[in-house]
């Protein structure tokens, strides 16, 4: 035994008062903190989490992956089938039950030309089953399948609704997280039936609800009684910033309308023509489960049109 400035050291016990102290006043507690490889992680690939650079006598690393997925050990491997947002959770326990934890977000991306969506409505009536009725005005019979051989276009998505009431259909669709220089580019071939006059349509990707307005990505809609070819911008209180565009559809011709969304920017295309470029107007960075709506928006047109080919992509 020996006497170190008031405090008596015996066995290897600190005693201070007449009272003995366990040695685990002379170490720190655990600290939780893990390392990530790669940077920047894709659906499918291999993720690394290193634990390593915890800190303290860890005798336990517990890891939870994204929904409950549940690993141990001090570095594991681990991959996400689909992109997204995952929170990741470590615990560590150290050799006298301390433990400490941490959580973060691990974002995986889609690679560089994943599509996302595609529908040709090959499958003809069945296809219908995938499109969604807007419940709040429309009318089923004034939407369905039909064949086009004269052109060879084979099935479509005809809507013709009437001008007192909208006909909107929707699929959702999965948008993942994009990393910087990636864009969402969503393609629709469309064709319109009818004089311009008292008719329009609507294609809107991205959209947050199935109803509009909403908020989401920039839409395009073309209105024959008002402003012809247009931007709607949402804005977050419901209402739309509308941008003229400068086009006027044939009636009985395809288009191919590309509408392509990256951090900044947003791009309308009209048969490879750009035709309007401004801001997106909504975060990206998370993606998440969205609408493609496509049909009538408006209760003074009516929708007389032809809807074939559809995708999603993401692009660079």
């Amino acid at each position: 035994m020996r006497k170190r400035r008031g405090y008596f050291v015996l066995a290897g016990l600190l005693v201070c008062g007449g009272l003995l102290y366990g040695c685990s006043l002379l170490s720190a507690a655990p600290v939780a903190d893990f390392d990530v490889s790669p940077v920047v992680l894709y659906a499918g690939e291999d993720v690394a989490l290193d634990a390593s650079v915890s800190s303290g006598d860890i005798v336990d690393y517990a890891w939870t992956l994204g929904s409950g997925v549940r690993e141990s050990g001090e570095q594991i491997t681990s991959s996400f089938a689909a992109p997204g947002v995952y929170p990741i959770t470590l615990t560590v326990t150290d050799g006298e039950g301390r433990t400490d934890t941490v959580s973060r977000e691990l974002t995986v991306y889609a690679r560089t030309g994943t599509r996302l969506f595609a529908e040709d409505f090959s499958d003809g009536v069945a296809a219908l089953g995938r499109w969604a009725l807007d419940p709040t005005s429309a009318i089923e019979e004034e939407g369905g399948i039909d064949y086009l051989s004269s052109d060879g276009v084979g099935y479509c998505l005809y809507i013709h609704s009437a001008t007192d009431r909208f006909h909107r259909r929707g699929a959702a669709v999965a948008i993942p997280p994009l990393r910087v220089g990636q864009k969402l580019v969503f393609s629709f071939e469309v064709m319109t039936t009818k004089s311009h006059a008292g008719y329009g349509f609507v294609i809107a990707p991205g959209r947050s609800r199935f109803d509009l307005p909403a908020a989401g990505l920039p839409y395009f809609v073309y209105s024959g009684t008002s402003d012809g070819a247009t931007i709607h911008e949402p804005s977050g209180d419901g209402s739309d910033a509308i941008l003229p565009v400068s086009f006027k559809p044939a009636v009985y011709q395809w288009y191919t309308y590309v509408l392509s969304y990256s951090a900044d920017a947003c791009t309308l295309a009209v048969d490879g023509e750009v035709r309007y470029t401004g801001d997106v107007g909504a975060d990206l960075s998370a993606g998440g489960s969205w609408w493609i709506i496509v049909g009538d928006e408006s209760e003074t047109d009516g929708c007389s049109t032809y809807y074939g080919a559809m995708s999603a992509t993401v692009e660079e």
